[in-house]
């Protein structure tokens, strides 16, 4: 694993991004997340776990969750939130989304948590995340996403700017049009909207997608 400090671009995240969410977790994101993770089993890969939003939220269904950040801020960030997991066996990597560090079909569960829309790849994290799925499993998403009218012409004219302050997101990314796209079959999909989200972050997307059993 990495103990570096990280770009600049990941510690300026580090220092705001924590603060903000948690107005919007204070909200009812907390409780979006919450009845969403609750269906994680068995070994699951949570994508891009940040500061740890979404820790407390798996139960003791999970033998052993996998908590994947690359920023090392924001791990260490994480590290001081080990006393929520709940799951029997756990652990903080480091990793790419685009060749993650595990054997085929390794996790009953994967799950990302507004991880999607700062991949500039998402197709490729999308079909790792596919490879690592045992066939028939789980895969939770919860991604903000682009809107529709004024709304994304508001992302498109701000996406420039918020990739540089946010470490690369991007408030127009088409995630269910990437995800209709990858290896996954969606079997849920719930349109809301973000509680306490910034005008570009609030059209929002939680469901589940799986992959073809053999």
């Amino acid at each position: 694993m990495s103990e570096g400090a990280g770009t600049r671009s990941q510690r300026l995240f580090a220092r705001w991004y924590p603060d903000v969410m948690q107005r919007a977790e204070d909200a009812g994101q907390a409780e979006i997340r919450a009845r969403h993770l609750a269906r994680a089993h068995g070994r699951v890969l949570d994508l891009g776990t940040g500061n740890g939003f979404s820790v407390p939220h798996y139960t003791a269904e999970v033998t052993e969750l996998v908590l994947l950040e690359p920023n090392p801020a924001l791990r260490a960030q994480l590290q001081r939130r080990t006393a929520d997991i709940r799951a029997r066996a756990w652990q903080i990597v480091d990793g790419d989304a685009y060749a993650l560090p595990f054997e085929d079909g390794s996790f009953d569960t994967v799950a990302a948590s507004l991880v999607f829309c700062s991949l500039d790849r998402p197709g490729a994290a999308l079909a790792e995340l596919a490879r690592v799925l045992r066939p028939g499993g789980t895969f939770l998403f919860h991604e903000h996403v682009r809107g529709s009218g004024l709304r994304r012409v508001v992302q498109e004219v701000a996406t420039p700017l918020q990739r540089r302050i946010a470490d690369g997101c991007r408030p127009n990314r088409d995630f269910v049009g990437s995800l209709r796209r990858s290896p996954f079959t969606i079997t849920e999909l719930e349109e809301l909207r973000m509680p306490g989200g910034a005008v570009t972050v609030v059209p929002m997307v939680v469901g589940a997608a799986t992959t073809a059993r053999p």
